[in-house]
């Protein structure tokens, strides 16, 4: 997964690959702070123009909150996710395969 993408980005549709995608651009309408209206309006145009959205959904039954991430693997370019709620005060516990020898 990647980290939160801290530029604005814009919607367009792509006609060859029949998809709504997301690319940077500095004067675009939407960031990580209106998230919620980019899913909107990604959803909008997928339904107007017949065209699937382009965006991650590791689990389709907890998908409940979208977030603009920046991929590590292709450069920092946005991605729009839709993760499971979780609690931002609870941390995930980690176990290790670590054995310290003395």
């Amino acid at each position: 997964m990647g980290k939160l993408y801290e530029g604005n980005v814009e919607v367009y549709a792509n006609h060859e690959t029949k998809k709504i995608n997301l690319r940077p651009n500095p004067k675009g309408a939407f960031n990580k702070e209106n998230v919620s209206e980019l899913y909107k309006t990604m959803k909008k145009h997928s339904d107007k123009l017949g065209y699937t959205m382009n965006i991650y959904v590791p689990d389709a039954s907890k998908a409940e909150v979208p977030l603009l991430l920046a991929s590590y693997r292709f450069g920092g370019k946005p991605y729009l996710a839709m993760l499971e709620k979780k609690d931002a005060t609870t941390t995930v516990a980690k176990k290790s395969n670590i054995e310290v020898l003395s």
